[in-house]
């Protein structure tokens, strides 16, 4: 059984990042995969403070379990000012090698029409790099015209490059578990 864990990278309610993670969940789960989110946010972590006593909080315990627990992993976040979201790098800077250990991941981005979202995956890239993650050479940006009005991503070209994603994300899974 392969199991995943989605992040959703952004902290504001009802984000296109959700939007995303949401629809790649369902292809995921429709493959067979079993799927975790961490959305933050709802998963609100504290600061990173660089000590040892946050790491007994149940929201970091949760975060921490999931990411060493999973087979491989989707991120998606918000393009904040050339960057990834502030609370995503937060996310990641609980975290080191030894909770990813090399497993695969598939990023995406979402940026405000047309603005961007590749700095904020060039930026992602280099931190998971740090992080001795195995990011899939294939990213996708969706901009807010791709989603109808209940959240849905409709836009065939958005729609299709994630489903490109979930297909390989499966197999770089398969292939690191044989």
């Amino acid at each position: 059984m392969t199991k995943l864990l989605l992040i959703s990278g952004s902290p504001r309610k009802g984000s296109n990042s959700s939007k995303v993670i949401r629809h790649i969940q369902e292809q995921l789960e429709a493959a067979g995969a079993t799927c975790n989110v961490f959305d933050l946010n709802t998963d609100k972590l504290p600061l990173y403070e660089y000590d040892q006593a946050q790491y007994e909080l149940e929201i970091v315990r949760k975060l921490v379990q999931q990411v060493h627990e999973a087979d491989g992993y989707v991120i998606c976040t918000p393009e904040y000012h050339g960057a990834m979201s502030g609370a995503l790098k937060n996310a990641l800077d609980f975290l080191g090698g030894k909770d990813f250990s090399g497993k695969p991941c598939a990023i995406a981005a979402t940026a405000g029409g047309g603005k961007g979202g590749i700095n904020a995956l060039n930026n992602l890239r280099t931190v998971l790099r740090s992080l001795y993650v195995n990011t899939l050479p294939n990213q996708i940006i969706a901009d807010p015209n791709v989603f109808n009005e209940e959240g849905q991503v409709t836009e065939e070209r958005t729609a299709n490059g994630l489903g490109l994603l979930a297909e390989q994300l499966i197999a770089e899974v398969k292939l690191r578990k044989s």
